[in-house]
């Protein structure tokens, strides 16, 4: 028996050997019309098995830790002597740049370790992570399903580095995304490697994606500005879509839940290696009204009436007509203070009559409680995919999206809110000038805001903070005290007046076009158009909550008005990219890339001042850049990269910006990497070129510039368990941020900014800088079961100024923790998959973000969800998913509430396939 096993294992070892062989003279042969070079000789060691000895084909095996892959020729070390002209005896031809997002997937159902997972996003071809640098995590299909995401924002939160407001069992329309402490005009996110940046300002609403139609998400944290240019600071996230092969199959799914959600979705798609096709429809609604509760560590106290005669009214800067509202002490019926009203307020009795205004001294804690009114939320998304490859040389992919939201602006929204607010003064007092507005002394004097002063957030907050609102204009109490909309009263009024409303449309067009021209060299190029529409705009009409809440009795001061017209009614924005790249092995061990990339984004927008003058512009930016990697593997054990791009622009001229890397693997169990680069941001255009209201252009922008590095380490104890550790470092100067100051063009009626005695700039400001730590772990213990960790600690705070009343974005900004991120994020996530019958947990802990206007955070908050997939019938899939199963009440951002426990259900049928 022994004997006849060892012969047994001599005929395996040798028919594995020559496995790759045999592929590789039959390919050549019907394919290539130039004959196969000779074999190095480690090549010929390792593919000629029959006179080869047991012992060494099991050595070889061990090394290769059973993965057939890893039986693959390997060059001998790097040897820029040895060019590369006719591919190599199991040396696979580099995956074209355009066609990576549908080779990937398949070449990473085979993968050993998680160093073996194949990703397209870090190099622009399909490449495995034990020969890049990077640091790339890759979500893919079977995740969304159990973690039961909607939306992309649901499907990274098994990304380490990344931070995002969850869909909270419904749909946001919110943004609030990070990746490496820096948010979505300073990331990049990418549809098969395209951009999907808004023209207007550089963002790209992950949160309103839904991963209905993609194959995988790859992110990768970290500078990636040489492969992928202006703002990729914290990183790259990259949406890969599906390319069905096989059969035609067709799908739909329905969906309803919690607080007015709804989705449908209808797929079709199928094909084989020569022609695919896909066909997706999706159709997303929530109306997240959902009853919240929350506390807030202390509240705002203002001052009530006074019957002091000589109180007068504080001086005041030139205003428009509404200016006989503007302050809390003037009435409807133009008193210019508080005479007459009963329940005097003892601090209230000096020279100035101070009703209205906030008390130096902080109130008790508050309870917020209410319900979600104004956070409707409803999306549309068609897409259709098609790969043709009409020979072995040349790939065509076509690419069409068309996305339409409506949703309210902010939703789920704010609902309280710091009532202190900076800007700049022309008088000493600009609380009493009402250009901003702090605590006062009983004098009248600014006493600053060092304090938590919170109010209650209501519909006319918006307009005049400077009071505490809670009756409708015709008396009907609508928010008691510390408590926002309740629903039910005076729905007509109030219902729809917190928030304006956004109507937006996206529409993508992308062609890829990738041609081998010989085995070692290819071009990838694609042609990008994109378009992002919105309109803005509120009900009409508008009204205002009318009475103040004082001392005394509530008492009308202001009426309904003309809705009017939000600060950016309309706005156009188109974008068209091309680029192409030459893709080579000057080497066994080296490839070098070299690209081309052009962009033009144009804008059409309409601003609108206070005074109701409306102005338009119509504006572009050009810019090209080109781009040369040469990615190195100098042997098994130690890969590199180094490169160059250099841009130049229209607006601000050229920048240069190298970047290099490296990995050391010197076994199976471990590898070191680490990164350096720098990178930009460019302005937007509507940072560039904005001009009305309040608002002035400045052309002469400059981007943000600055270094990120990271060096970490991947551990595989065993083919089933992966660790990750990575530490990071980010840098940038020159951040984007407003300066407000005397308008020159007060009095001149030919200016955008007539009448607006202070105006605002974009300009560069301060520094950014963001470090932390990622975290992941990731063990499939068996085939049905998978555990996985992530861990990402981010510091990330403005620096390089001081707080200042004048500051627009006083007080507590610079030196602080950014708003939206915490020091803390942890997701612990258990699946169970077997004959189609999955169950998965997953559960969150966030340490808290700061409070806006404040040095103190919102307290910690832990949640756990539960995915459910059984299968009833091969054509008949039931879903559920309960999310907080604790219902834990919890402010996931500052002042903005979550939901308790929310269900949903639903049912998936296929057909095909």
């Amino acid at each position: 028996m022994r004997l006849n096993f060892v012969s047994k294992q001599r005929k395996l070892s040798a028919s594995v050997a020559l496995l790759p062989v045999c592929i590789s003279v039959v390919w050549s042969s019907a394919v290539l019309a130039a004959p196969v070079g000779t074999l190095p000789g480690t090549a010929l060691a390792r593919t000629v098995g029959v006179g080869q000895e047991p012992a060494e084909a099991k050595a070889l095996l061990d090394e290769a830790r059973g993965k057939a892959q890893d039986l693959e020729y390997r060059p001998p070390l790097w040897n820029w002597t040895t060019p590369v002209t006719v591919q190599r005896v199991g040396q696979a031809t580099t995956p074209p740049a355009g066609s990576t997002a549908q080779a990937a997937p398949d070449a990473a159902d085979d993968v050993g370790d998680i160093l073996d997972e194949v990703s397209v996003t870090a190099t622009r071809r399909a490449r495995r992570e034990r020969d890049t640098t990077a640091t790339t995590y890759a979500i893919k299909k079977e995740d969304f399903q159990a973690q039961g995401a909607q939306n992309v924002t649901d499907a990274l939160q098994l990304v380490p580095g990344f931070i995002g407001q969850p869909s909270l069992g419904g749909q946001r329309s919110a943004g609030g995304n990070f990746l490496r402490g820096f948010n979505d005009q300073r990331f990049t996110t990418l549809r098969d490697g395209v951009p999907l940046t808004y023209p207007q300002n550089g963002r790209s609403s992950i949160q309103q994606i839904t991963v209905d139609d993609l194959e995988r998400v790859e992110v990768v944290t970290g500078g990636a500005t040489l492969r992928y240019g202006s703002g990729s600071v914290g990183g790259v996230i990259n949406l890969i879509t599906e390319t069905p092969k096989g059969p035609p199959k067709f799908t739909l799914q329905y969906e309803v839940g919690s607080y007015g959600f709804s989705k449908y979705l209808a797929k079709y798609g199928g094909g084989d290696d020569t022609f695919s096709y896909n066909f997706v429809f999706s159709s997303l609604v929530a109306f997240n009204n959902f009853p919240f509760k929350y506390n807030l560590p202390g509240s705002a106290q203002f001052y009530g009436p006074t019957t002091n005669p000589n109180s007068t009214l504080p001086p005041a800067l030139p205003r428009t007509s509404a200016s006989a509202s503007y302050y809390p002490n003037r009435n409807s019926s133009g008193a210019i203070n508080s005479f007459g009203l009963p329940g005097a307020d003892p601090a209230n009795n000096g020279a100035i009559d101070l009703f209205g205004f906030l008390k130096p001294e902080v109130g008790p804690p508050i309870t917020v409680s209410g319900v979600q009114d104004a956070s409707y939320n409803a999306g549309d998304s068609y897409t259709a995919k098609f790969a043709f490859k009409p020979d072995p040389y040349n790939r065509i992919s076509l690419r069409a999206g068309q996305r339409n939201n409506y949703y309210g602006d902010q939703g789920p929204g704010v609902n309280a809110a710091n009532a202190c607010f900076g800007g700049f003064s022309l008088q000493p007092n600009g609380t009493l000038s009402g250009n901003r507005f702090t605590a006062v002394n009983p004098d009248g004097s600014e006493a600053g805001c060092t304090e938590p002063y919170f109010q209650v957030q209501t519909p006319s907050t918006r307009l005049a903070s400077v009071a505490n609102f809670n009756r409708s204009y015709n008396g009907q109490t609508l928010y008691p005290t510390g408590q926002p909309f309740l629903g039910g009263v005076e729905i007509a009024t109030a219902s729809s007046q917190r928030y304006q409303r956004r109507v937006s449309a996206q529409t993508e067009i992308s062609l890829f076009h990738d041609l081998d021209l010989t085995p070692t060299t290819s071009i990838n190029s694609y042609a990008n158009f994109y378009r992002n529409i919105f309109n803005n705009f509120r009900p009409d009409p508008y009204l205002i909550n009318t009475t103040q809440r004082g001392l005394g009795p509530a008492t009308a001061s202001f009426n309904a008005i003309p809705a009017g017209l939000p600060a950016q009614p309309f706005s156009d924005g188109t974008r068209l990219e091309l680029q192409t790249a030459l893709n080579t092995k000057l080497s066994p061990g080296q490839d070098l890339s070299f690209g081309l990339n052009y962009s033009e984004d144009r804008v059409y927008q309409q601003q609108l001042s206070g005074t109701g003058r409306s102005t338009f512009f119509d504006n572009d930016i050009t810019r090209y850049s080109f781009f040369l990697i040469d990615d190195i593997s100098f042997s098994d054990q130690l890969k590199a990269n180094i490169g160059l791009r250099y841009t130049s622009s229209s607006q601000f001229g050229e920048v240069l910006t190298p970047a290099a890397g490296v990995r050391y693997t010197p076994n199976n169990f471990i590898s070191f990497r680490s990164n350096w680069s720098q990178v930009f941001n460019a302005p937007n255009l509507g940072d560039l070129y904005l001009v009305g209201g309040v608002f002035v252009d400045n052309p002469r922008l400059q981007p943000e510039t600055g270094v990120t590095y990271d060096v970490g380490v991947d551990i595989t104890p065993a083919r089933n368990l992966g660790i990750r550790l990575t530490y990071f470092s980010t840098y940038i100067n020159g951040v984007f941020g407003n300066l407000i100051f005397v308008n020159p063009n007060l009095n001149n009626p030919a200016s955008p900014t007539f009448g607006e005695p202070l105006i605002q700039q974009v300009n560069n400001l301060a520094g950014r800088r963001a470090t932390g730590i990622e975290f992941s772990a990731d063990w499939r213990v068996t085939d049905q079961i998978q555990l996985r960790a992530i861990w990402t600690n981010t510091d990330a705070r403005d620096i390089g100024r001081t707080d200042n009343i004048n500051d627009s974005a006083f007080p507590f900004n610079y030196e602080y923790q950014l708003l939206g991120i915490p020091f803390n994020n942890v997701v612990l996530a258990a699946t169970y998959l077997n004959k189609g019958l999955l169950v998965s947990l997953l559960g969150r802990y966030d340490s808290g973000k700061r409070r806006g206007g404040t040095n103190l955070f919102v307290p910690a908050w832990a949640t756990l969800d539960l995915n459910v997939e059984l299968p009833v019938t091969p054509f008949l899939t039931v879903t559920g998913n309960v999310f907080n199963l604790t219902d834990t009440q919890y402010e996931y951002v500052s002042n903005s509430p979550a939901p308790g426990t929310t269900f949903r259900v639903g049912a998936r049928l296929e057909f095909g396939g």
